[in-house]
Order: structure tokens, then sequence, then C-alpha cells
């Protein structure tokens, strides 16, 4: 038992010294990454409508006829 004790301290010492660093973020970067996933949707939304509605690209259409061969 104490084997097992002392074994859990020294892995906590090493992973505390080591630095290791948590997934956690702070609320202020989650909001700004939600900000940013929000934008880049509409920014998509946007972009699937035009090419939906065929806005996407400039007119091929002229008023002259053309002759190819």
């Amino acid at each position: 038992m104490l084997k097992v004790t002392i074994a859990t301290v020294l892995a906590s010492l090493v992973v505390i010294i080591g630095g290791c660093q948590t997934l956690t973020t702070t609320p202020e970067e989650q909001s700004r990454k939600y900000s940013r996933i929000s934008n880049l949707n509409r920014m998509m939304f946007n972009e699937d409508i035009d090419s939906i509605l065929l806005l996407d690209k400039p007119s091929q259409l002229t008023r002259w006829h053309i002759y190819t061969e």
C-alpha cells in the first residue's frame, strides 16, 4: 500500500512540475471561438445561397451571336 501511495504522489508531482496544460479555456476565449464559428457559418451560408441561385460566377451570356467552329 505504501508503494502505491508513493507512486501516486510521485506521478502527481511529475505532472504538476512538468507543467501540463489543461484543455480548459477562459470564458473570453470561448466567446471569441463561438463568435468566429458563427461568422464563418454565416459567410458560408451566403456563399451557398449564391451558388444555388447561380450568382457566384459572372454571366457568360452576350447580346451578340458568337460563331464557334
